[in-house]
């Protein structure tokens, strides 16, 4: 499973996974998702081509200013330390709702992590779609 739980400690720190640490070396950036209820984890080579891709579209277009704005300009640098816990800012914690004590959960996206509460990820398992409702024909993925 590519889905890891952990808490948050009193300092607002959390352990980053040891398997998803040796594809992460480095400074790691963390900024919101565009998905709501979430974060996102880049390594240092993923956030530059994000940030380059976001930098090649028209700034006069609002809502590229509004997706920068919201993914490089929110982004955070952590460097883990030796026990592999980064420290997040409680801005970014309170965007998905948790604080010190409460479980989150890191999903591998396999170039980035995503983490959000334990109790989001139950809740979207529970109730959203399973993937035989999703109509993955417009996706053209071959052996799908």
């Amino acid at each position: 499973m590519a889905t890891y739980t952990h808490t948050i400690d009193a300092k607002g720190r959390v352990i980053v996974p040891a398997r998803l640490r040796n594809a992460l070396t480095g400074v790691l950036y963390l900024t919101k998702s565009l998905d709501p209820d979430y974060l996102a984890v880049y390594n240092e080579q993923s956030f530059n081509e994000l940030r380059l891709q976001l930098e090649a579209l028209s700034g006069t277009d609002p809502n590229v200013r509004i997706l920068r704005r919201e993914l490089l300009g929110e982004a955070i640098a952590c460097n883990p330390d030796s026990q592999g816990r980064i420290s997040v800012d409680d801005g970014l914690w309170q965007q998905i709702g948790v604080s010190a004590g409460d479980e989150i959960c890191f999903i591998d996206m396999f170039g980035k992590l995503e983490i959000c509460a334990k109790t989001t990820r139950d809740k979207a398992k529970a109730e959203g779609p399973s993937l035989s409702e999703i109509d993955l024909s417009a996706y053209n993925l071959p052996g799908v």
